[in-house]
């Protein structure tokens, strides 16, 4: 029985390239947890097949991830029809290793995750560690963060999630995160179950802003997606 084999991609964060110290590195962890899967036939996903539905971890950073998230479904009962877009809904709590090195202004730094607990719905992640270690990170709310503090007292770093770089839409609501993502090529089930490729990397899978302090979010990993 062929299973799905997914990677589940988080798509956000608008940064304000205005600073001459916001970089994105990469990210050694990325574990997220699945919850749904669903496959479409329009970019809107007005009509779905759900493929798999319960929570599972998976850290697509690691070099099993393919096997990992390969249990997550079956594929085998998907109904005959087309299907051009892909549905997948996770948690936004998720847990990341990562580093950023700053500086394009020629003043290099280096930011890095710090096993810290400040990041959640409405704060990004303060840190002063000099070395990396797993932490709690979080999808904060779509607005806007101060330098320094990482809260939403000033405008200074802006976090949207409206221009994703990889999906066709995203949308974040109380614990969960909604992301569509456009198939390589429509693809049309027929008798044998499908194979599902999928290829991605986490090399600037972090950001950080470090003008006055350390302050970190999770970035976008790349995904490609395709059905034989």
């Amino acid at each position: 029985m062929k299973k799905l084999l997914l990677i589940i991609v988080l798509t956000f964060l608008a940064l304000n390239k205005a600073y001459a110290t916001t970089g994105t590195g990469p990210a050694t962890e990325y574990e997220v947890t699945m919850k749904k899967v669903e496959l479409c036939g329009d970019a809107t996903c007005t009509s779905s097949t759900t493929v798999g539905e319960k929570n599972m971890k998976a850290d697509i950073a690691a070099a099993d991830a393919g096997a990992t998230v390969g249990n997550y479904a079956s594929t085998s009962g998907i109904p005959p029809g087309t299907y051009t877009h892909i549905r997948i809904t996770i948690a936004r709590a998720m847990q990341i290793t990562g580093s950023v090195t700053t500086g394009n202004d020629g003043s290099d730094m280096t930011c890095f995750t710090d096993g810290g607990s400040d990041n959640v719905a409405d704060n990004l992640l303060v840190t002063t560690a000099s070395s990396a270690s797993s932490t709690s990170m979080y999808m904060v709310n779509d607005d806007k963060y101060k330098v320094g503090t990482g809260d939403t007292s000033a405008e200074n770093i802006t976090i949207q999630y409206s221009s994703p770089k990889y999906a066709t839409s995203m949308s974040v609501s109380g614990d969960n995160a909604i992301m569509i993502y456009e198939l390589t090529e429509p693809y049309t089930r027929l008798l044998k179950a499908p194979v599902i490729k999928v290829a991605f990397n986490t090399l600037n899978a972090v950001g950080c802003e470090d003008t006055t302090a350390d302050v970190m979010w999770i970035d976008e990993p790349y995904v490609s997606i395709t059905i034989q």
